[in-house]
């Protein structure tokens, strides 16, 4: 791993020990203690006078999900703490990562906790099953089908689509962008940068050669810019004419470079 890149470790980590301190503040005392059943049976442990704690109701599962969090919490603060220090040369054995805590705790006490640090792959997976209202079309829009079973506007927007689905990259097509002017737009993708957890947004400029669709354009990229999306930074874009139409191998290294590779660092 690069100094760019555990330097950029350790800032997360930090950030997280941080959350981590303020949201443990809020947890009531003791611990949690549960009997598998079925069904399963919890008990509030507050000191080691008495081990079997007291008997947590129904009424009272709160209690129960914020003990659970809290251990979750203490587990994913330790593993943080441990990563530091191998970063920092004290501990000769690589730790278990703060994102794989979650997996790594019992069914029953899944259920009862809230992620706090998920790993990528759980980000991901958390993130595209989130709901959006999509654009939407209308009756004389032209019908195209992705490999992914979804319709988009154009022939380009297929070929665009595609290369991200074969490649991994993570994306939601025409899911709404609430702007910090309090208008919204549809940007073709966004993408999630699963790593860097980042999202940016990627436009495909299908008719350049077109004076009135060229203003349009314009008109765009000044929104993106006046709201704080900078082009080449949290936006990326494609464009084609008529005699020269979207190149797919120059397409495929721009968002090879740009979502996978570049996520990585």
């Amino acid at each position: 791993m690069s100094e760019f890149n555990l330097s950029a470790r350790k800032k997360t980590l930090n950030q997280l020990l941080k959350k981590i301190k303020q949201e443990l503040r809020k947890m009531p005392p003791g611990r949690l203690r549960i009997r598998c059943g079925p069904p399963a049976r919890y008990y509030q442990v507050l000191d080691s006078s008495n081990r079997c704690g007291r008997y947590i109701n129904r009424e009272d599962i709160a209690t129960a999900r914020a003990l659970a969090q809290k251990a979750y919490l203490q587990e994913l603060k330790e593993a943080a703490e441990q990563e530091l220090l191998y970063i920092s040369g004290m501990e000769k054995t690589m730790p278990k990562p703060p994102e794989r805590v979650y997996a790594t705790l019992s069914e029953v006490r899944r259920n009862l906790v809230e992620p706090f640090f998920l790993s990528d792959e759980e980000y991901v997976e958390e993130w595209m099953k989130t709901p959006f209202e999509a654009k939407g079309f209308l009756e004389t829009d032209p019908f195209f089908m992705t490999n992914r079973g979804e319709r988009v506007r154009s022939k380009s927007e297929i070929l665009i689509a595609n290369l991200l689905y074969e490649l991994g990259v993570p994306y939601r097509y025409e899911a709404p962008l609430f702007l910090e002017d309090g208008s919204v737009i549809h940007p073709d993708f966004t993408i999630l940068k699963p790593h860097s957890r980042q999202i940016c947004y990627f436009e495909h400029c299908g008719r350049m050669d077109d004076p009135v669709y060229l203003h349009g354009f314009m008109r765009r990229e000044n929104t993106y810019i006046q709201n704080g999306l900078i082009p080449g930074r949290d936006v990326f874009m494609s464009f084609e004419t008529a005699s020269d139409p979207l190149n797919t191998i120059s397409l495929r290294q721009m968002i090879q470079a740009l979502f996978v590779d570049g996520d990585r660092g």
